[in-house]
C-alpha cells in the first residue's frame, strides 16, 4: 500500500471509529423518541404537476451519523412511488452500504422479516456505486472503501402487518440483511415506528388527492 492509500485508511480509522460507544448508545436512547407520528410529520413529499410519479420518502425522519465529523455513512429509509395516472403506488426500502473490501460485493438479493416469517426480494441498484480513495479504481490498494446503494421493493399488506407490531416505547425494529454475490451479508432494519407513521403519510397523501 502507498502513502495515499495509507493515509485514506487512516482517515476513515478516525471517521468511523472515534466515539463509536457513545454513538450506539444515544442512537438507542434515541430511537425510543422516535414515533410514527415524528417519521409522518418529517416524510418528504416531492410532488410536481409536470411529473407523473409523486414520491413520499423518510429520509428526514432519522440519521446515523458517525464519527467526529457526525457523517452520515449506513443509512436506510423507505420511500412509495404514486403513479398519478392509475394511482398505483409502489413500495420500497432503500439502503446504503459502506465497507471495506478488496472488490465490489454487489448486493443484489435481501431478505427480510415479517409476521409470517422470512420473505426474500431482488434486490437492485438504485444509484451508481462509489469506490473512494484514490487508489481504488486501479486497485493498487488491497483494501478499498465502496459505497453501494440498494433496495428492495415490498407489498402494502406486508408493511400493515409489519406496523401493526408497533409497541410505543419499544422501539422495535423490522430487520433484513441484504445478500451480496461476493462476501458478507449486510445486516439492518427499521423501526417498526418508521413504518407506521411512513403509511400514514403516504395515506394522508392520498386522501387529500382524493385516491
Amino acid at each position: 500500500m502507498n502513502v495515499t492509500g495509507f493515509r485514506f485508511l487512516v482517515t476513515l480509522v478516525v471517521l468511523f471509529g472515534l466515539s463509536g460507544c457513545g454513538t450506539t448508545k444515544q442512537q438507542t436512547q434515541n430511537a425510543l423518541t422516535l414515533t410514527p407520528e415524528h417519521f409522518k410529520n418529517t416524510a418528504t413529499v416531492e410532488d410536481d404537476d409536470l411529473e407523473v410519479t409523486a414520491i413520499i420518502s423518510t429520509e428526514k425522519g432519522s440519521k446515523r451519523r458517525q464519527g467526529l465529523l457526525h457523517f452520515v455513512y449506513e443509512d436506510n429509509f423507505l420511500r412509495a412511488f404514486i403513479d398519478k395516472s392509475t394511482d398505483e403506488v409502489n413500495y420500497q426500502v432503500y439502503q446504503s452500504i459502506y465497507y471495506e473490501a478488496s472488490d465490489w460485493r454487489l448486493y443484489r438479493k435481501a431478505n427480510y422479516e415479517t409476521p409470517d416469517g422470512m420473505k426474500t426480494a431482488d434486490a437492485k441498484l438504485l444509484r451508481s456505486p462509489i469506490a473512494h480513495g484514490f487508489d481504488c479504481p486501479g486497485h493498487m490498494s488491497s483494501v478499498c472503501t465502496y459505497n453501494e446503494q440498494v433496495g428492495f421493493s415490498v407489498n402494502r399488506e406486508i408493511l400493515d402487518s409489519i406496523a401493526s407490531t408497533y409497541e410505543r416505547n419499544k422501539g422495535n425494529k423490522w430487520n433484513f440483511k441484504f445478500i451480496p454475490r461476493f462476501g458478507e451479508d449486510f445486516h439492518d432494519g427499521l423501526l417498526v415506528a418508521e413504518v407506521v407513521g411512513f403509511l400514514q403519510a403516504v395515506d394522508s397523501y392520498k386522501e387529500t388527492k382524493g385516491i
